[in-house]
Protein backbone atom coordinates (compact mmCIF):
# COMPACT_ATOMS: atom_id res chain seq x y z
CA UNK A 1 0.00 0.00 0.00
CA UNK A 2 3.03 2.29 -0.14
CA UNK A 3 2.08 5.33 -2.13
CA UNK A 4 -1.19 4.09 -3.14
CA UNK A 5 -2.40 7.74 -2.67
CA UNK A 6 -0.67 8.35 -5.96
CA UNK A 7 -2.36 5.52 -7.74
CA UNK A 8 -6.28 7.64 -6.89
CA UNK A 9 -7.77 9.54 -8.81
CA UNK A 10 -10.59 12.36 -8.53
CA UNK A 11 -14.01 12.97 -9.01
CA UNK A 12 -15.15 16.94 -8.70
CA UNK A 13 -18.50 18.71 -10.01
CA UNK A 14 -19.93 22.07 -9.22
CA UNK A 15 -23.76 22.83 -8.52
CA UNK A 16 -25.43 25.64 -8.72
CA UNK A 17 -28.80 26.60 -7.06
CA UNK A 18 -29.45 30.46 -7.15
CA UNK A 19 -26.83 32.15 -5.37
CA UNK A 20 -25.24 29.21 -4.14
CA UNK A 21 -22.34 27.70 -5.74
CA UNK A 22 -21.27 23.97 -4.19
CA UNK A 23 -17.96 22.98 -5.12
CA UNK A 24 -17.12 18.89 -4.07
CA UNK A 25 -14.26 17.42 -4.86
CA UNK A 26 -13.00 13.56 -3.40
CA UNK A 27 -10.41 11.21 -3.93
CA UNK A 28 -11.43 7.67 -6.26
CA UNK A 29 -9.92 4.55 -6.29
CA UNK A 30 -12.60 2.70 -9.03
CA UNK A 31 -13.57 3.95 -12.42
CA UNK A 32 -14.64 2.67 -15.38
CA UNK A 33 -15.90 4.40 -18.07
CA UNK A 34 -16.27 4.42 -22.36
CA UNK A 35 -14.60 7.11 -24.05
CA UNK A 36 -16.62 9.74 -25.64
CA UNK A 37 -17.76 9.38 -28.95
CA UNK A 38 -17.31 12.95 -29.82
CA UNK A 39 -14.13 14.77 -29.26
CA UNK A 40 -15.44 17.24 -27.03
CA UNK A 41 -18.63 14.82 -25.24
CA UNK A 42 -18.54 13.09 -22.35
CA UNK A 43 -17.29 9.90 -21.65
CA UNK A 44 -19.50 7.05 -20.58
CA UNK A 45 -19.31 6.13 -16.88
CA UNK A 46 -19.93 2.50 -15.67
CA UNK A 47 -18.30 2.33 -12.21
CA UNK A 48 -17.38 5.02 -10.22
CA UNK A 49 -16.27 4.33 -6.45
CA UNK A 50 -14.91 7.21 -3.95
CA UNK A 51 -13.44 8.27 -0.66
CA UNK A 52 -14.96 11.34 1.96
CA UNK A 53 -16.90 12.93 4.19
CA UNK A 54 -20.74 12.61 5.48
CA UNK A 55 -21.13 15.46 3.11
CA UNK A 56 -19.01 15.05 0.42
CA UNK A 57 -20.69 11.72 0.04
CA UNK A 58 -24.22 12.79 0.35
CA UNK A 59 -23.67 15.73 -1.96
CA UNK A 60 -22.39 13.28 -4.52
CA UNK A 61 -25.29 10.79 -3.98
CA UNK A 62 -27.65 13.39 -4.91
CA UNK A 63 -25.67 14.15 -8.12
CA UNK A 64 -25.49 10.95 -9.40
CA UNK A 65 -29.11 10.34 -9.05
CA UNK A 66 -29.79 13.26 -11.19
CA UNK A 67 -27.55 12.43 -13.62
CA UNK A 68 -25.04 15.35 -13.29
CA UNK A 69 -21.60 15.45 -15.03
CA UNK A 70 -18.24 14.78 -13.44
CA UNK A 71 -14.75 16.42 -13.94
CA UNK A 72 -12.39 13.42 -13.39
CA UNK A 73 -8.44 13.43 -13.66
CA UNK A 74 -7.04 9.88 -13.99
CA UNK A 75 -3.43 8.99 -12.62
CA UNK A 76 -1.01 9.35 -16.11
CA UNK A 77 -4.39 10.74 -18.06
CA UNK A 78 -5.96 14.25 -19.36
CA UNK A 79 -8.61 15.00 -17.56
CA UNK A 80 -12.27 14.46 -18.84
CA UNK A 81 -16.36 15.04 -18.04
CA UNK A 82 -17.80 12.18 -17.48
CA UNK A 83 -21.81 10.87 -15.90
CA UNK A 84 -23.12 7.83 -15.21
CA UNK A 85 -26.34 8.93 -16.98
CA UNK A 86 -29.99 7.94 -16.22
CA UNK A 87 -31.17 4.98 -13.31
CA UNK A 88 -27.85 5.21 -12.27
CA UNK A 89 -27.73 3.10 -8.80
CA UNK A 90 -25.54 4.04 -5.52
CA UNK A 91 -24.53 2.11 -2.24
CA UNK A 92 -22.61 3.48 0.65
CA UNK A 93 -20.76 2.21 3.05
CA UNK A 94 -17.79 3.10 5.82
CA UNK A 95 -14.47 2.51 6.14
CA UNK A 96 -12.33 2.82 9.46
CA UNK A 97 -9.24 3.71 9.35
CA UNK A 98 -6.34 4.00 12.38
CA UNK A 99 -5.73 6.71 14.26
CA UNK A 100 -9.03 8.06 12.96
CA UNK A 101 -12.17 8.92 15.31
CA UNK A 102 -14.85 8.94 12.42
CA UNK A 103 -14.82 6.68 9.49
CA UNK A 104 -14.71 7.50 6.13
CA UNK A 105 -17.46 7.55 3.92
CA UNK A 106 -17.38 5.18 0.78
CA UNK A 107 -20.04 5.44 -2.36
CA UNK A 108 -19.97 3.20 -5.39
CA UNK A 109 -21.81 4.30 -8.36
CA UNK A 110 -23.14 2.01 -10.98
CA UNK A 111 -24.85 2.67 -14.37
CA UNK A 112 -28.19 1.10 -15.21
CA UNK A 113 -26.20 -0.61 -18.26
CA UNK A 114 -23.50 -2.42 -15.49
CA UNK A 115 -26.09 -3.60 -13.19
CA UNK A 116 -28.05 -5.21 -15.96
CA UNK A 117 -24.91 -7.41 -16.18
CA UNK A 118 -25.89 -9.63 -13.48
CA UNK A 119 -27.27 -13.17 -13.58
CA UNK A 120 -30.23 -13.47 -14.78
CA UNK A 121 -30.94 -9.88 -15.67
CA UNK A 122 -31.14 -8.62 -19.07
CA UNK A 123 -30.71 -12.24 -20.78
CA UNK A 124 -31.08 -10.13 -24.17
CA UNK A 125 -28.73 -7.55 -23.69
CA UNK A 126 -25.38 -8.06 -26.04
CA UNK A 127 -22.69 -6.08 -24.03
CA UNK A 128 -20.92 -7.10 -20.81
CA UNK A 129 -18.84 -4.35 -18.95
CA UNK A 130 -15.92 -6.53 -16.63
CA UNK A 131 -13.33 -4.54 -14.38
CA UNK A 132 -10.73 -7.00 -15.13
CA UNK A 133 -9.76 -8.42 -18.51
CA UNK A 134 -7.91 -11.94 -17.33
CA UNK A 135 -9.08 -14.62 -19.35
CA UNK A 136 -10.62 -16.61 -17.07
CA UNK A 137 -12.44 -14.06 -15.53
CA UNK A 138 -13.96 -13.17 -18.56
CA UNK A 139 -14.76 -16.58 -19.32
CA UNK A 140 -16.47 -16.90 -16.04
CA UNK A 141 -18.41 -13.70 -15.82
CA UNK A 142 -20.10 -14.37 -19.33
CA UNK A 143 -20.95 -18.16 -17.80
CA UNK A 144 -22.18 -16.66 -14.82
CA UNK A 145 -24.64 -13.77 -16.72
CA UNK A 146 -25.46 -16.22 -20.01
CA UNK A 147 -26.13 -19.73 -18.21
CA UNK A 148 -23.13 -20.99 -20.32
CA UNK A 149 -21.25 -24.68 -20.30
CA UNK A 150 -18.09 -23.92 -20.22
CA UNK A 151 -15.02 -25.31 -18.26
CA UNK A 152 -11.93 -22.59 -17.12
CA UNK A 153 -9.65 -24.21 -19.68
CA UNK A 154 -11.51 -23.15 -22.33
CA UNK A 155 -10.62 -19.34 -21.08
CA UNK A 156 -7.85 -18.79 -23.63
CA UNK A 157 -9.99 -20.23 -26.52
CA UNK A 158 -12.61 -18.02 -25.36
CA UNK A 159 -10.21 -14.76 -25.41
CA UNK A 160 -9.14 -15.50 -28.86
CA UNK A 161 -12.54 -15.59 -30.30
CA UNK A 162 -13.45 -12.39 -28.90
CA UNK A 163 -10.22 -10.83 -30.36
CA UNK A 164 -10.52 -12.33 -33.72
CA UNK A 165 -13.93 -11.48 -33.69
CA UNK A 166 -13.14 -8.01 -32.87
CA UNK A 167 -15.89 -8.83 -29.61
CA UNK A 168 -13.52 -7.04 -26.88
CA UNK A 169 -12.31 -3.81 -26.40
CA UNK A 170 -10.53 -2.22 -23.44
CA UNK A 171 -12.17 0.55 -21.47
CA UNK A 172 -10.94 3.46 -19.08
CA UNK A 173 -9.78 2.44 -15.81
CA UNK A 174 -8.52 3.79 -12.77
CA UNK A 175 -7.68 0.80 -10.14
CA UNK A 176 -8.40 -2.36 -12.53
CA UNK A 177 -8.38 -3.34 -16.08
CA UNK A 178 -12.46 -2.82 -17.50
CA UNK A 179 -13.10 -4.57 -20.90
CA UNK A 180 -16.52 -4.26 -22.74
CA UNK A 181 -17.37 -7.79 -24.14
CA UNK A 182 -20.08 -7.81 -27.25
CA UNK A 183 -22.14 -10.61 -27.85
CA UNK A 184 -25.46 -12.83 -26.26
CA UNK A 185 -26.20 -16.54 -25.50
CA UNK A 186 -27.05 -17.68 -28.55
CA UNK A 187 -23.87 -15.89 -30.17
CA UNK A 188 -21.65 -17.55 -27.27
CA UNK A 189 -23.83 -20.93 -27.64
CA UNK A 190 -22.74 -21.26 -31.23
CA UNK A 191 -19.42 -20.75 -30.69
CA UNK A 192 -18.78 -23.45 -28.61
CA UNK A 193 -20.50 -25.65 -30.85
CA UNK A 194 -18.21 -25.05 -33.33
CA UNK A 195 -15.46 -25.20 -31.21
CA UNK A 196 -16.55 -28.57 -30.44
CA UNK A 197 -16.89 -29.88 -33.46
CA UNK A 198 -13.21 -28.46 -34.59
CA UNK A 199 -11.59 -29.63 -31.65
CA UNK A 200 -10.21 -26.21 -30.37
CA UNK A 201 -11.83 -26.84 -27.17
CA UNK A 202 -12.81 -30.59 -25.05
CA UNK A 203 -15.90 -31.47 -23.02
CA UNK A 204 -13.75 -32.95 -19.73
CA UNK A 205 -14.02 -37.17 -19.39
CA UNK A 206 -14.93 -35.91 -15.61
CA UNK A 207 -18.32 -35.39 -14.54
CA UNK A 208 -18.75 -33.41 -11.61
CA UNK A 209 -19.19 -29.57 -10.28
CA UNK A 210 -16.87 -27.19 -12.23
CA UNK A 211 -14.47 -25.49 -10.06
CA UNK A 212 -12.86 -21.93 -11.16
CA UNK A 213 -9.87 -20.68 -9.81
CA UNK A 214 -9.58 -16.81 -10.29
CA UNK A 215 -5.75 -15.30 -9.84
CA UNK A 216 -7.24 -11.94 -8.71
CA UNK A 217 -10.29 -10.32 -6.94
CA UNK A 218 -11.74 -6.95 -7.71
CA UNK A 219 -12.19 -5.81 -4.33
CA UNK A 220 -9.30 -7.16 -2.93
CA UNK A 221 -5.66 -8.43 -4.91
CA UNK A 222 -4.28 -10.53 -2.26
CA UNK A 223 -7.25 -13.03 -2.24
CA UNK A 224 -7.57 -15.82 -4.38
CA UNK A 225 -11.09 -16.97 -4.52
CA UNK A 226 -12.75 -20.88 -5.69
CA UNK A 227 -15.95 -20.30 -7.00
CA UNK A 228 -18.27 -22.74 -8.34
CA UNK A 229 -20.45 -23.04 -11.09
CA UNK A 230 -23.64 -24.24 -9.77
CA UNK A 231 -24.56 -22.83 -6.17
CA UNK A 232 -21.49 -20.38 -7.23
CA UNK A 233 -19.76 -20.31 -3.62
CA UNK A 234 -16.88 -18.36 -2.92
CA UNK A 235 -14.33 -18.86 0.00
CA UNK A 236 -13.54 -15.38 0.41
CA UNK A 237 -16.32 -14.35 2.90
CA UNK A 238 -18.01 -10.65 2.42
CA UNK A 239 -19.23 -8.47 5.27
CA UNK A 240 -19.48 -5.07 4.35
CA UNK A 241 -23.09 -4.17 2.29
CA UNK A 242 -20.95 -2.38 -0.34
CA UNK A 243 -18.55 -5.20 -1.28
CA UNK A 244 -21.41 -7.57 -1.58
CA UNK A 245 -23.14 -5.36 -3.84
CA UNK A 246 -19.97 -5.74 -6.01
CA UNK A 247 -19.48 -8.92 -5.85
CA UNK A 248 -22.81 -9.13 -6.99
CA UNK A 249 -22.35 -7.11 -9.87
CA UNK A 250 -19.09 -8.54 -11.51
Amino acid sequence: MKNAHERFGTVSFTKRVKDTVTEIRVYMDRFIAESAKEDHGAAGAHLLSVLGSDAEIAALWVAVTEGAFFQIRMPGRAPLTASLGPEAQCYRGSVMLPGRKRPVRHLVALSAEMLKTRQGMDPEGNRTVLCDDDPAFVLFRMARRFGLPVVQEWAPWFMRELGQRKSIQPLLGVGCSPVLVKGNKETFLNWIGKGLKTRSIRIPEENGAIAWKLAANFLDQSVSPERKIGGLTSSAGRSNATEEILCKSF
